[in-house]
């Protein structure tokens, strides 16, 4: 196991420099690919886009399922136990909620039908059928998982998810960027702004023309993290599906793949600069290393 991970990192570590140098070539050629690309009543683009930030809300519906079973067989019928169940349901519930509302927002599936953005029946049913069931799916396969180290490993994966969603947000909040396809509409007071000069007329601006503040979170991409943290989530599988496993880096592939085909997406349809999509995927590969890390030092203490 621990070599698996230890290929993950190394892996990342050239995923990295990528991802950097594209970062770099995005903070001189923003504009330029971004005129290049723009294509914003692209349908195909619109659905392909919609599904980059399912793995990050999917995986956590699915894992929380499997340490609830962990965690609901523990010998010890303590208050603890109970409270832990509890948690898990309840995050299950509420992740699940906040995954089809994501769906259905005007990123998503709310681009192509403007009806279903914010419609509570749509998002019920998104949710019902996209993400509650997965609850059931991984407390199934978690009672065949033999891995005895199946809470731990997931309990990591879920801190990375957690600190990447938190530096999406720090980051998004603290430069607010007018997307390309905010800026491109001729606004006075919206003009393309390069990523390392924080925006300040954001609240003004989005009152003014009757902008959502959403307009003004274009850096970093949060579906380009989302989609790149399939590299960790992919290769996790292994973990409740036996048939999985000894194809951990051949996840960890498609998790790339994966993030890159939603990168291109994002540019296309006006979300994103190159420079927006490059950060999250700087931030969805630390990740990676970040878990990859993580397992490593769950196994070796389980062995000491």
């Amino acid at each position: 196991m621990d070599k698996k991970y230890s290929a993950q990192i190394k892996l990342s570590l050239a995923a990295l420099i990528l991802f950097i140098g594209t970062f770099i070539a995005g903070t001189f050629c923003d504009r330029a690919a971004a005129e290049t690309l723009f294509s914003p009543d692209n349908t195909i683009a619109k659905l392909i886009t919609t599904l980059g930030i399912y793995p990050f809300y999917a995986a956590q519906v699915l894992f929380c399922g499997a340490l609830f079973q962990r965690i609901n067989n523990l010998d010890k019928r303590s208050p603890f136990r109970m409270s832990m169940c509890a948690i898990c349901v309840f995050w299950t519930v509420f992740i699940g909620y906040i995954g089809g509302r994501s769906l259905t927002s005007a990123n998503n599936l709310g681009s192509i039908f403007p009806s279903v953005t914010g419609s509570l029946p749509v998002i019920i049913i998104l949710s019902m059928i996209l993400m509650y069931p997965l609850f059931f799916v991984g407390y199934s396969a978690s009672e065949k998982s033999e891995d005895k180290l199946l809470a731990r490993r997931i309990l990591g994966l879920f801190c990375v998810l957690l600190i990447a969603y938190i530096s999406m947000e720090l980051l998004k909040n603290s430069f607010q960027r007018p997307r390309y396809r905010t800026a491109v509409l001729g606004y006075d007071g919206i003009p393309f702004v390069p990523w390392y000069r924080p925006f300040e007329g954001a609240k003004a601006a989005a009152a003014e023309y009757g902008l959502s503040a959403d307009e003004f979170r274009s850096f970093p991409s949060g579906h380009s993290i989302f989609s790149m943290l399939s590299m960790c989530i992919l290769p996790s599988l292994a973990w409740l599906f036996p048939k999985f496993e000894g194809k951990h880096i051949r996840f960890f592939f498609c998790g790339i793949v994966f993030g890159i085909i939603i990168m291109a997406t994002r540019i296309i349809l006006g979300a994103h600069y190159l420079s927006d999509t490059s950060a999250g995927a700087v931030i969805g590969t630390l990740s990676s290393i970040a878990f990859s890390a993580i397992q490593i030092h769950i196994s070796k203490k389980q062995l000491s």
